[in-house]
């Protein structure tokens, strides 16, 4: 398998968050309220909403797969239907964020980022990117409203996972950035795939 690097700069941090199921998922708007507009950062207000992935601007997308063992779905997956929907936590932390994400092949997870001292173990059935089995992750998220960006970090057996998002300054794009280090002592694969989401037609 060809490996394929790409520098990045990727920030550190110990701030981290939870997972919570499906039944406690809470739909969001695509538009942040209007206590939003009072309670949060214009930063943390930048990332509300609906979002969905632009296939055409990918970059190393089906590598960044390839090494997490997908085979031969990859460049399909990495041209499906990859859609997001961020909104407040419950808990009005400005940073704090409940994610939904839903693919053409199948995801629907929703995932709700907790800034706290402690890590957060996600336990997933069966994933494409941590493992075809049932398994557990820990992952750590963090969120600097000075920046705009929001950082997740995820230990897993397969390597060290670092997500870091932005959004451009209008508000209509969220570029994502994965970077992936393998734990396989067979391979040297440090991988860095970028992906691109713009805001659904009404």
């Amino acid at each position: 398998m060809a490996t394929a690097t790409v520098s990045a700069r990727v920030a550190r941090s110990t701030r981290v968050g939870r997972f919570h199921g499906r039944d406690a998922v809470r739909v969001a708007h695509s538009r942040a309220s209007a206590s939003d507009d009072d309670a949060h950062s214009s930063a943390h207000r930048s990332f509300l909403g609906d979002w969905l992935r632009d296939p055409q601007r990918n970059q190393h997308v089906v590598a960044y797969l390839v090494a997490h063992g997908v085979g031969v779905t990859a460049v399909d997956r990495s041209r499906e239907r990859y859609a997001q929907t961020w909104c407040s936590s419950d808990s009005g932390v400005d940073g704090e964020f409940t994610v939904r994400t839903t693919s053409a092949s199948g995801t629907d997870r929703t995932l709700t980022y907790v800034l706290s001292e402690d890590g957060f173990v996600e336990s997933y059935k069966t994933s494409q990117i941590f493992g075809k089995e049932p398994g557990q992750v820990r992952r750590f998220a963090a969120f600097d409203a000075k920046t705009g960006t929001h950082e997740v970090r995820t230990e897993s057996s397969l390597g060290r996972e670092t997500t870091t998002r932005t959004v451009s300054e209008d508000g209509t794009e969220m570029t994502c950035v994965r970077r992936f280090i393998s734990n396989d002592p067979n391979h040297d694969i440090d991988i860095t795939a970028t992906e691109r989401f713009v805001r659904p037609s009404a």
